[in-house]
């Protein structure tokens, strides 16, 4: 299984009224699937119950939810782990 990605070119400064261009990779998404046509698939891909996966993929979704903002690393079946951070570039920090 391949990502589609694309570049697009960008101001990358973090500095007021500087300009720095370059590419940043981003994942090239084509729509936006809602929840309720993930659950009908699931439902028939696994023969389990539409309210049987609804009440599955809400409790998934507080536990995720929860463990990632704690700082977890979180496995997500045929994709990988998920975590969030914050890029240091991003940040600024009071000079000394």
């Amino acid at each position: 299984m391949a990502i589609k990605i694309k570049a697009q070119e960008r101001n990358v400064s973090f500095q007021e009224g500087v300009k720095k261009y370059a590419y940043v990779l981003q994942a090239d998404l084509y729509n936006k699937l809602s929840q309720a046509k993930v659950i009908q698939e699931a439902a028939l891909r696994s023969g389990i119950s539409k309210g049987a996966i609804n009440a599955a993929w809400d409790a998934i979704g507080e536990v995720i939810k929860a463990w990632a903002t704690e700082g977890h690393s979180v496995a997500v079946p045929g994709l990988g782990s998920m975590r969030f951070g914050i890029p240091l570039q991003g940040l600024d920090f009071p000079r000394q």
